[in-house]
């Protein structure tokens, strides 16, 4: 076999657009403008989900912590935790653009949806470790810094989703 024959495209890795529309069904990658709407909900809607989930687990742990120890110092950190998921859900459902026909007012450069479908990844990716990393019980701490990190892409993507003047 000689060294220039290229793998199999299965073999191939996939781009953040593909890694996406294998994670979130229906999304179709900002391409359609009238779907620009419906792929940003898409996205919010899978992460608010993941985060919806880690918040139950969290909750049901705490219960389960104050039942043995209402005095444990944990119920404090899980409280922390809890705080911060109910104001990443919030802010990923309460964001502008889904909703706003952003795409009537401003127009988004291919660039800038290649940024927003990698923030989308990204946003993602993260919600789905900050669920695995409570399932498994992780520090609270340690999961609290993710969803500051969460709270980031949440932010860049929403700057993305801005005429340019406004970033």
């Amino acid at each position: 076999m000689s060294d220039n024959v290229k793998p199999p495209i299965s073999e191939s890795p996939l781009t953040p657009l593909e890694k996406l529309q294998l994670l979130i069904p229906g999304f179709r990658g900002y391409k359609v403008k009238d779907l620009i709407r419906q792929d940003d909900f898409l996205v919010r809607k899978a992460v608010a989900s993941m985060l919806e989930e880690a918040l139950g687990f969290v909750e049901r742990y705490e219960e389960e912590v104050a039942r043995n120890n209402p005095f444990d110092p944990l119920i404090q950190n899980y409280e922390a935790l809890l705080s911060e998921l109910r104001n990443l859900i919030s802010e990923v459902w309460g964001s502008p653009t889904g909703d706003s026909g952003m795409h009537d007012r401003f127009k988004l450069f291919p660039e800038d949806l290649e940024k927003l479908v990698e923030y989308d990844l990204k946003l993602v990716d993260t919600a789905r470790a900050i669920l695995d990393a409570v399932k498994s019980r992780s520090n609270p701490q340690s999961i609290i810094s993710m969803i500051r990190d969460a709270r980031t892409y949440v932010v860049e993507r929403q700057k993305l989703l801005m005429p340019e003047k406004l970033r």
